[in-house]
């Protein structure tokens, strides 16, 4: 595999030809200045995994190999830090929970325009959570979508400073924008992420919106 230097990455994974050719003008448009690899199975993403660090991945669920969503959890680990956008044709609130739950950053209907993909793409670049419908509507009387006692328990122990950015964080809002809303610095916000994600025993800052947004939806409701 030819490696790039220090240049930046983004790999694109869909097995639809003309669609990774959507996606790489999006990226131009995006991040104009890096390299974009591009694979069509689990198996050719896994295979440019020894390029280097990646800035994003763009990735279709139902491409060959994913077997589900075991293939998002699997690349995931190959990329613990690397934002994952899932770019997919089902829009169900399901399966963009379930896709969310287990770590995407983003997800993106195929039914959106080049504009519109350009425009989530930035946001989860600045540090925010792009999704294009309301994950709490209809999760009441769900019990698959039960916030956990412990997850309660997390929030319990919450400052109310911390509650207040977990607040914004459920919003989308990126820590830069957080710190300028509670007017502290950006490296505070960013302790405060992550004492959250500590105290609520979660791994991601998807997770804890998520459920975050759940529990705070019903407290109020």
């Amino acid at each position: 595999m030819e490696r790039h230097g220090d240049s930046g990455k983004v790999l694109i994974a869909d097995d639809h030809p003309l669609f990774r050719e959507a996606l790489r003008q999006v990226v131009a448009v995006t991040l104009p200045d890096h390299i974009v690899l591009q694979a069509s199975s689990l198996g050719e993403s896994e295979a440019v995994a020894d390029v280097g660090e990646f800035d994003l991945v763009l990735l279709d669920i139902t491409m060959p190999g994913m077997d589900g969503f075991n293939g998002l959890v699997h690349l995931r680990n190959i990329f613990p830090a690397t934002p994952i956008i899932i770019v997919s044709a089902d829009e169900s609130i399901e399966t963009i929970r379930e896709a969310m739950t287990l770590g995407a950053w983003g997800f993106i209907p195929k039914s959106m325009d080049a504009t519109q993909m350009a425009a989530a793409v930035r946001r989860v670049l600045a540090g925010e959570v792009f999704i294009p419908v309301d994950l709490t509507e209809g999760a009441a009387g769900h019990d698959r979508y039960q916030v956990d006692e412990e997850f309660r328990n997390g929030y319990a122990a919450l400052t109310a400073q911390q509650r207040k950015v977990l607040e914004m964080v459920v919003l989308g809002k990126s820590n830069k924008v957080i710190a300028y809303e509670i007017n502290v610095a950006e490296g505070t916000v960013k302790s405060h992420v992550s004492a959250i994600l500590h105290k609520l025993k979660v791994s991601s800052r998807t997770q804890a919106a998520l459920n975050a947004a759940k529990l705070i939806g019903r407290t109020r409701a």
